[in-house]
């Protein structure tokens, strides 16, 4: 391999890792999900995990690596593009400058389309790193622009049977492509107040969310959120169902290809909008990319098992 894998990546060449999941002297972090914002001693990010960042660590000592820009470590040239998961969010190239040699780093990505981030790029490569959460073929999604009609539908039928739609998507990424989602369908929104600082960020770089107001904090107070559908991360939903009982609710996540989601938390139903890359998009960037060597990162392997069956050296690293 031409890393060490350690809870993340170790380029030796390059002295740094990439996405470590404890704190490292150097790092870079390909956006910003909290498991992936640990207090490293130095971090490279997009100048939009940057602002994500500063908000989860409170840290400030960072390098930002502007899409299209190279940046030369020891005997590497290291490269970012977008990946299409949230905001901000990159895959990163790391190129040998001694041999050619070409790995390629996901991170979390999706080819899908959004509304909120900009499309994933496919990097050709020798060896190519990637994120595997949904690697069955069961988690082929449908088409985003169906997922789109049926949430505008079920928020449509929801408001005309006289009740309030709450729509659950974590307080970065999900929850600001719903807003995006229910603005463009001419909805007025009323988010919850651990979404406010995610959205801003979203905001300041340009992303179109809508007006939308900020819910009270006591979810039994229900002003400002009147005639408006309410976004919230999955872990307040409980109680706002118990303090507004005239709520109805979905969660948007790849899970609910399983319809395990609606069962483990207060929702009527899901729909399968991921911002992660479902099965389809995983062979489409393998068979682009062509790299002799596949290494996976989380799910449970089979993934690489599924390309070691297609002929391609394929191994599982674990989480």
């Amino acid at each position: 391999m031409p890393f060490r894998y350690e809870r993340g990546m170790h380029l030796e060449d390059a002295g740094m890792w990439l996405d470590p999941h404890t704190r490292r002297p150097v790092a870079y972090v390909s956006h910003g999900h909290s498991d992936h914002c640990r207090p490293h001693g130095h971090a490279f990010v997009t100048a939009e995990t940057a602002d994500f960042y500063r908000l989860r660590t409170g840290r400030s000592a960072l390098t930002v690596m502007n899409i299209g820009e190279t940046l030369t470590r020891g005997l590497q040239e290291v490269d970012v593009f977008p990946a299409g998961h949230v905001l901000g969010s990159s895959q990163v190239r790391v190129r040998d400058l001694a041999t050619g040699h070409r790995l390629v780093y996901t991170g979390d990505f999706k080819l899908r389309p959004s509304l909120t981030s900009p499309s994933a790029p496919v990097l050709e490569c020798e060896t190519l790193v990637m994120e595997c959460t949904y690697g069955a073929p069961r988690f082929t999604f449908p088409p985003t622009e169906q997922v789109v009609t049926e949430l505008i539908a079920w928020v449509g039928s929801v408001i005309a049977s006289g009740n309030i739609p709450v729509v659950c998507g974590y307080a970065l990424g999900k929850a600001q492509e719903a807003m995006a989602i229910l603005h463009q369908a001419g909805h007025l929104v009323a988010i919850h107040p651990s979404i406010e600082p995610y959205a801003e960020i979203y905001t300041r770089h340009g992303v179109d969310l809508g007006q939308y107001v900020v819910m009270s904090p006591d979810p039994g107070s229900s002003s400002g959120s009147e005639g408006r559908v309410i976004v919230c991360p999955p872990q307040h939903a409980r109680s706002i169902r118990e303090a507004m009982p005239r709520t109805r609710m979905m969660i948007l996540t790849g899970w609910a290809i399983d319809g395990g989601a609606p069962g483990r938390m207060p929702m009527g139903t899901a729909l399968p909008l991921s911002d992660h890359a479902g099965f389809d998009d995983l062979v489409e960037y393998v068979q682009r990319a062509r790299p002799k060597i596949v290494y996976t990162v989380h799910g449970n392997g089979g993934f690489a098992q599924h390309l070691r069956r297609q002929g391609i050296e394929a191994h599982h690293l674990g989480a």
